[in-house]
């Protein structure tokens, strides 16, 4: 990590109550640097840290707070130097039992919510040159069984965030999708059914990487100019290179590995 990279910076992190946000902010929290904390449930921080980190009570799923959040970063800079878009929602269910409403709560705090807080964001981002990074998955390279509302809101921020990067190269802003594998976080038990209800799955069972590792991985492709999709592990190397030249084996392979999932 290059400390000098992030001092003094303007640093903005949905989903800061724990998991991967509550991890990037404990990595940057002894470095002086200013950090707005968005979370539906923001944390006091009471601690001394050399950083400046201000709470703010954000569900990005809401027009209203994100327009107040807007304005709270706004009167405090006129920059935004790094964006990370982490906040977020799975859901499990196959596609022929999952309701239209759970498609809609994925996309509006998957999908709406991110891209409404970016566009709100987007003009101290400009003045900055700054960073976008949203937190995505590797189920949002392909569509994955049992997954098709959370692939497909991932996947459609894949879309937005690759339009943004083209559209504004030319004056240095920079935008990153950051796709992790399994991580032990609480988000299989705060996400949804495919009929609405509370998400209570267990954590993948296979090897886990922790918030801390993912944070770690987050910044460094903050830190380096060239990121743009980026993975972590074999899984999503293959997810990228199976999709574009062999999409047969792929499905193959997510049909054998998640038949469990979808049955």
């Amino acid at each position: 990590m290059n400390l000098n990279f992030w001092e003094n910076k303007k640093i903005v992190i949905t989903g800061t109550s724990s998991g991967i946000g509550e991890a990037i902010l404990t990595a940057l929290k002894d470095i002086p640097c200013t950090i707005f904390a968005l979370d539906r449930n923001p944390k006091n921080l009471e601690s001394i840290h050399k950083a400046e980190i201000i709470p703010l009570k954000c569900d990005i799923s809401l027009d209203s707070d994100i327009i107040e959040v807007q304005k709270h970063i706004l009167a405090k800079t006129d920059k935004v130097d790094v964006l990370f878009n982490n906040a977020g929602i799975t859901t499990h269910g196959r596609f022929d039992e999952t309701d239209i409403s759970v498609f809609r709560k994925t996309f509006d705090i998957n999908f709406f919510g991110t891209v409404n807080l970016t566009s709100k964001l987007i003009e101290p981002i400009k003045r900055a040159k700054g960073v976008m990074i949203v937190t995505s998955t590797v189920s949002g390279l392909y569509g994955v069984p049992a997954r098709a509302a959370y692939s497909s809101s991932k996947s459609a921020l894949h879309a937005v965030f690759e339009s943004i990067r083209i559209e504004l190269s030319e004056i240095g802003v920079r935008s990153i999708i950051f796709c992790p594998p399994y991580t032990k976080t609480n988000l299989r038990t705060s996400g949804l059914t495919g009929s609405g209800e509370k998400l209570n799955d267990k954590q993948h069972d296979g090897k886990l990487l922790t918030p801390d590792q993912v944070a770690k991985a987050m910044l460094a492709a903050v830190e380096n100019k060239n990121s743009r999709l980026v993975t972590m592990d074999s899984s999503g190397f293959f997810v990228k290179v199976l999709r574009l030249f062999a999409p047969a084996l792929l499905e193959r392979k997510m049909f054998k590995k998640l038949y469990n999932d979808f049955h």
